[in-house]
């Protein structure tokens, strides 16, 4: 043919590249959306989907997905495959709502019917990119991130985590943000626990800048009950055990009155059940409640 212009061989060739090009595309958006929105309403593969995530999809979900697939979230729960998380997601569900649950380890490994209502998403707090999209048009945000061990694990993961989730949804403009920290120990407790205690203060503070009129701070004291499917660290378990004796014991008692002495006060509070501190932090995620910061006395009132 004349020098310069293609003959249809050639444009056959292109063609046929470009519509094979379109196609894995096509492949490569259905795989983003497996992996980010894995559902556990398919128990059977939400390991692949959790694995597939954490393995090979970050760098997928970092480039994110286009607007017309972010599905709109009621509530969205970070932590929400751990021990208060779950729970939250759970209470959420009871009501009816649209929940998201964003974690490291994404669905569980062990599957009750009211996942099905749970999109679980695997991602790491610390690489907002792979979920900020996630945020977008929900309306509250529950933050349940913790973690023990040295100063600067416990600073991180009770501290700058949580202030990366408040800073994101204020950011994606979240109408609610409930943050869950706790009533500290008292001295000389308080000692090998400084990381945590100052990482919650200061989650504490940025929560109250970012939503001062919209947020809800739940300040349990030792939270007990159970998780499915779940084998903790036998000390947790031991507590979580001695939990239904505690709570009724300090709270129906003269002991009970003891927790506000200084100093020591605190050991005499009653614990906190997680079934309560999960519908307190569900009910401040879609409305207002009578106070801010809410106290064990303040959470114990969900138990019912």
């Amino acid at each position: 043919g004349v020098s310069g212009v293609p003959t249809p061989k050639i444009m056959a060739s292109v063609g046929s590249r470009l519509a094979h090009s379109m196609q894995a595309s096509a492949r490569l958006h259905v795989s983003r959306s497996a992996a980010i929105l894995g559902r556990s309403r398919h128990p059977g593969v939400s390991g692949v989907f959790r694995d597939a995530a954490l393995a090979g999809q970050n760098a997928a979900m970092r480039r994110g997905m286009s607007s017309a697939a972010d599905p709109v979230y009621d509530v969205v729960v970070f932590g929400g495959n751990g021990f208060v998380g779950s729970h939250v997601c759970m209470a959420l569900v009871a009501m009816g709502k649209k929940v998201a649950a964003i974690n490291r380890s994404g669905a569980p490994r062990e599957h009750a019917p009211w996942m099905d209502g749970v999109d679980y998403i695997a991602a790491d707090v610390f690489e907002p990119e792979a979920w900020r999209s996630v945020l977008k048009g929900a309306g509250g945000v529950v933050a349940t991130i913790g973690a023990f061990g040295d100063y600067e694990t416990m600073k991180r993961f009770n501290g700058d985590a949580n202030i990366t989730v408040a800073e994101e949804a204020a950011a994606a403009g979240v109408k609610r943000m409930v943050f869950v920290s706790a009533s500290f120990p008292p001295f000389p407790a308080s000692i090998p626990l400084r990381g945590y205690i100052e990482g919650k203060q200061a989650a504490e503070e940025r929560v109250r800048a970012l939503f001062p009129n919209s947020h809800s701070i739940l300040k349990p004291s030792v939270i007990f009950g159970k998780q499915e499917g779940v084998t903790p660290h036998p000390l947790i378990a031991a507590v979580r055990a001695l939990g239904p004796m505690q709570e009724p014991l300090m709270t129906n008692t003269p002991l009970g009155k003891l927790s506000t002495l200084p100093v020591f006060g605190g050991v005499f509070l009653p614990w906190s059940p997680v079934e309560a501190v999960a519908k307190a932090a569900a009910e401040g995620a879609v409305r207002e409640l009578s106070t801010l910061t809410l106290l064990p006395s303040d959470i114990a009132v969900f138990k019912h």
